[in-house]
């Protein structure tokens, strides 16, 4: 089981608790924890994210990613992580 902290939401840290086997995206929709998307297929950029702390396993997408970003669509979590939705 792994921790997802997400900062950001309304000037707080919300803590997620997960098994790591559906995509970041998925795990936050199940915790009501609503974010941008589009397409899950990781074409769009809608769901980048930024990643503060920890390791995921993040698919290939088609979106340029700076460094410290993720696809929340195409990323599953393989250790305790911190993410911030991005402004």
């Amino acid at each position: 089981m792994f921790r997802i902290d997400v900062d950001n939401i309304n000037g707080k840290t919300e803590s997620l608790y997960v098994f790591g086997d559906e995509s970041i995206l998925t795990e936050l929709e199940t915790h009501n924890v609503l974010i941008n998307y589009s397409c899950r297929q990781g074409h769009c950029g809608s769901c980048i994210l930024k990643l503060v702390e920890g390791d995921v396993l993040h698919q290939e997408c088609l979106v340029p990613l700076s460094k410290g970003e993720i696809l929340a669509c195409q990323s599953k979590p393989t250790t305790d992580i911190k993410i911030t939705i991005k402004d």
